[in-house]
């Protein structure tokens, strides 16, 4: 019995060190590729990739969410100081029912010193000197610029916080074609363009982070990338100058039999042309159709 656990245990440390130089091993081929998950450069790969996808989808929340307007705009805080203004005649400071009373602008004044010069000073600070919705263009012309209590005191009537949802209700996406809408990562990193984030101002570009980025997950990362043939050059058409192409290369077999009736040639293996608007003919005769000649031999024709 002891001996077959002292065997189990052989067994399963010698497993644990394989596996261990197995996992060192492809840390020390990570400069061709990165083959399995364990490499600490596969993590850094990630990481920038994160990185990236992460700053993109701030940077768009961060140009559509606009910044709230001041709800003192919306209400038109004024008119009501204004309201209250205009009725100061029947309160205590301005009636004449004891005695001499103060000046009838007595009450505009007091307002406007204790609310209307702070009111005006907090709106212009934090909300100027850009229109409403943080000066998107759809809310050009909807404003209300607060207005001093003395010098007339003219019926409340506000429609700005209405003027202002249905402007917002009806933005689209991608209204402005340089800000919104969707990105490459290099179209981010390129230092000639304006950062997206550009209402009511601009901020500052970090293309320096962009291509660090995209350097270390898409380009020049830890490790060099896979080679891949696409094989895209067998599949452009070629330049005849005008004039009717060949339809040139190989026919490749699908590994389909193709069984139909009514030609001369009815069975046959299908094949496929890569060059574009050339098709595959197999030959014998009526390729076109029952009784119709076709080009020629088996082979790729239609150009």
């Amino acid at each position: 019995m002891l001996l077959k656990k002292a065997i189990h245990y052989t067994r399963l440390s010698v497993l644990s060190v394989f596996l261990i130089i197995s996992c060192n091993a492809s840390v020390l081929a990570a400069s061709v590729i990165a083959d399995t998950p364990c490499d600490s450069l596969y993590y850094e790969s990630l990481s920038a990739r994160a990185w990236l996808e992460a700053q993109r989808e701030i940077t768009q929340n961060q140009n559509l969410i606009l910044k709230p307007d001041s709800v003192f705009e919306y209400t038109c805080f004024d008119g009501h100081l204004r309201e209250l203004a205009d009725h100061a005649a029947q309160m205590l400071s301005e009636t004449s029912q004891y005695g001499q009373p103060l000046d009838t602008n007595s009450m505009d004044q007091a307002l406007q010193n204790l609310v209307g010069t702070s009111l005006a000073a907090y709106v212009s600070n934090n909300f100027a000197p850009h229109s409403l919705l943080a000066g998107h263009p759809a809310a050009t012309g909807i404003d209300h610029t607060i207005q001093a209590i003395p010098g007339g005191n003219p019926a409340y009537s506000c429609d700005i916080m209405s003027r202002v949802w249905q402007a917002a209700k009806c933005i689209n996406f991608v209204s402005n074609s340089e800000f919104d809408g969707f990105f490459t990562f290099e179209e981010y990193a390129d230092p000639l363009s304006v950062d997206k984030r550009h209402l009511p101002t601009a901020c500052t570009s970090i293309t320096a982070n962009w291509n660090t980025n995209i350097a270390t997950a898409l380009t020049t990362g830890p490790w060099s990338n896979d080679p891949v043939d696409t094989y895209f050059l067998l599949s452009e058409p070629q330049n005849c100058g005008g004039g009717t192409c060949p339809c040139t290369g190989d026919p490749i077999p699908t590994g389909v039999f193709v069984i139909r009736s009514g030609y001369q040639n009815n069975e046959y293996q299908e094949h496929v042309c890569l060059q574009p608007g050339c098709r595959y003919y197999p030959g014998g005769g009526d390729d076109l159709a029952p009784g119709v000649a076709g080009p020629g031999g088996a082979g790729c024709y239609g150009r």
